[in-house]
């Protein structure tokens, strides 16, 4: 009769550092695996690890997802199925009896949209059977803002790890263990749409049911009630802006967003004057398109209405089919018809195509692109340089040029705003600032990637933005 041989688990017989690291992997697994877009990329970064590291722990995302199994299996841990009771039941008739917790057409078509959020807030106590608080990113991403919920919870949270109004998923991991060092009695549920992060619940103690199901929900309503209440963008502004600033504000996408084969996340730092600044992007069934301009008018209203103008045409000729030429032919005409010499644009406009690997761009006014290849290289974007768009008498014809990108790949682009960032002690920012940030994340996604250069170039000098500092950064997947 053989020797029984004793049963080893998962992950047993590691060194210890091995041990930490492997922890370190299944502890961010649970923030960002709630996202089922979420990819291995983004959990190398959120867990500080590098993509190879990852990959000799955890082959792929599914053998990710069975050690949390195993390690809760171990533990005893199990969902509770049990709802606590409140005295105040009203907000249940949202929820659907057998499936979702809360639905989102439900909150649309019964609850006024500036009462949304107190009745997400109620909600969720119903099912948590404790006190929540519902958080939102202001418009800089310097803090979270409480949106809803009991005046026990700090009214703000510093420094989130966020693009503008939404928190970088990867950031969420090291951002709970500073929450918890604020509010040690309390756990946060993210509230997630489409990959993005844009907003926090954070509830006192642990919830007797999980709150996931209401965050996903109240997110897709948050958003969509957006267009029907000034109540989320009131609450994010933390000092009044100017008419110029609400009109840049609003002509930018999410920050952070997938696309095939690859991530996108962009940026804006806003000066004290603005100065026209915005960039773009979207997936087509052609290609994502990605854009990044800044107006050269002398900034304020009139930097704001140029961008705006280009921004529409640049938008309408691509909702007309037309390529990267013939769209950049469209923005040059609508800046020469407004009539003023002095207005020009200088500008990115691109494509990536992922089947290929291959980006795709047109460069006007000396607008500034760096590739970070994944083994370290940096270098300018290059390619044929055109004049800014709108500038000299006569229309520009434009000439694409091309390169293909591989894996771990990051395309950079800025505006002037941060290579021309002055430094405390002299001197500017510059292509070597913006290279020293992207090295500082060597395996970083886009967003992670995005935060450690604006970061960077907040920090290099006390002064206020002379320019407002602008990019969009591509990783390819």
């Amino acid at each position: 009769m053989g020797t029984s041989q004793p049963i080893v688990h998962e992950g047993e017989g590691l060194r210890s550092d091995a041990r930490a690291t492997r922890a370190k992997i299944i502890a961010a697994a649970r923030t960002l695996l709630d996202d089922r877009r979420a990819s291995m990329v983004q959990l190398a970064a959120a867990a500080g690890v590098g993509r190879a590291t990852l990959y000799r722990h955890f082959g792929d995302r599914a053998a990710v997802l069975a050690a949390i199994e195993a390690e809760d299996a171990a533990s005893g841990a199990a969902p509770s199925e049990v709802i606590a009771t409140l005295p105040h039941r009203a907000p249940g008739r949202l929820g659907s009896p057998h499936a979702l917790t809360l639905e989102v057409t439900h909150i649309l078509d019964e609850v006024p949209p500036h009462l949304i959020a107190d009745q997400l807030v109620a909600e969720a106590r119903r099912v948590a059977g404790v006190a929540i608080g519902l958080y939102v990113v202001d418009i800089d991403g310097s803090q979270l803002v409480r949106l809803a919920g009991s005046e026990d919870f700090p009214a703000e949270l510093e420094a989130p790890p966020a693009l503008g109004p939404e928190i970088v998923p990867e950031g969420l991991p090291e951002f709970y263990m500073r929450l918890r060092e604020i509010l040690p009695r309390c756990e946060a549920t993210p509230l997630w749409l489409r990959g993005r992060v844009l907003g926090l619940l954070v509830a006192v103690g642990t919830p007797v049911a999980s709150l996931e199901d209401i965050a996903k929900q109240g997110a897709a309503a948050l958003e969509l009630a957006d267009d029907y209440t000034d109540l989320v963008e009131s609450a994010r502004r933390r000092k009044p802006t100017t008419a110029s600033a609400e009109v840049q504000y609003h002509l930018l996408p999410p920050r952070i967003a997938r696309v095939t084969g690859a991530q996108l996340a962009g940026g804006l730092l806003p000066s004290y004057e603005v100065g026209g600044d915005w960039f773009d992007f979207v997936e087509n069934r052609d290609a994502a398109w990605i854009a990044i301009a800044e107006a050269a008018t002398g900034g304020g209203p009139h930097a704001a209405g140029l961008g705006a103008a280009a921004l529409g045409a640049l938008r309408a000729a691509r909702r007309a089919g037309q390529d990267l030429p013939e769209a950049a032919a469209s923005v040059d005409a609508l800046v020469r018809e407004l009539g003023k010499s002095s207005y020009t644009l200088r500008a990115v406009l691109a494509r990536w195509h992922a089947p290929t690997g291959t980006l795709a761009w047109i460069a006007c006014g000396g607008a500034e692109g760096f590739i970070a290849e994944a083994a370290g290289a940096f270098a300018p974007l290059g390619g044929r340089e055109h004049r800014a768009l709108g500038e000299g008498k006569r229309a520009s014809s434009f000439e694409v040029s091309s390169l293909r990108l591989e894996t771990g790949d990051r395309l950079v682009l800025v505006t002037d705003g941060i290579t021309g960032r002055h430094l405390r002690g002299g001197g500017t920012f510059g292509a070597e600032g913006v290279e020293a940030a992207v090295a500082a994340v060597p395996s970083g996604t886009a967003a992670t990637t995005a935060m450690s250069i604006q970061h960077a170039v907040a920090e290099s000098w006390a002064e206020p933005l002379e320019d407002d500092a602008t990019l969009v950064v591509l990783s390819v997947d």
